[in-house]
């Protein structure tokens, strides 16, 4: 497999695809996910992370301010991964030896689908390859909000400048 993609068709249930499907990796809510018949328990904060509790009692976090950091740090098990925000909207995935593992985007509709690449041969468990994906989907999103939001401020501050020159 060379990606991940999210079906978002279901509201509220998002679905992790194999590439572009059909095979499905796992499906979510806001809370829970299944993930080959097992049930994770999901927790999610903006500013200090998310994590998964698997059904057999692992657990999986990403470390980081989803909105503003560089860096997020992923424990996965034994193994660690480190996102990094390069430029803009373009991330990699390092694993603990610093050899990139993966990539990921929030332009050209990155957010929309929200597509994990993987590099080579990079070997990672199915829960690893579920877990990053919905971290990398997080990342996406919360950035692509804090981005709205700025740019509405924005548009509201000109709009006042452009009354208030109109007045004067």
């Amino acid at each position: 497999m060379d990606y991940t993609s999210w079906d978002r068709n279901k509201r509220g249930a998002p679905i992790l695809l194999a590439e572009d499907g059909p095979r499905e990796l796992g499906s979510f809510t806001e809370d829970s996910a299944t993930v080959d018949g097992d049930t994770w328990e999901l927790t999610f904060d903006r500013e200090t992370g998310a994590q998964a509790v698997l059904a057999d009692e692992r657990l999986f976090r990403a470390v980081g301010n989803f909105r503003k950091d560089k860096t997020i740090n992923a424990i996965l098990g034994e193994h660690k991964f480190t996102l990094i925000n390069e430029s803009a909207n373009n991330w990699i995935i390092d694993d603990e030896h610093g050899d990139k593992v993966g990539q990921f985007s929030g332009g050209n509709n990155g957010v929309r689908r929200a597509i994990l690449e993987l590099d080579g041969d990079v070997s990672l468990s199915a829960e690893e390859l579920v877990a990053l994906s919905w971290f990398v989907r997080l990342i996406l999103e919360n950035r692509l909000s804090r981005t709205s939001t700025t740019l509405i401020g924005t548009l509201i501050g000109m709009s006042v400048v452009a009354i208030l020159a109109f007045l004067f």
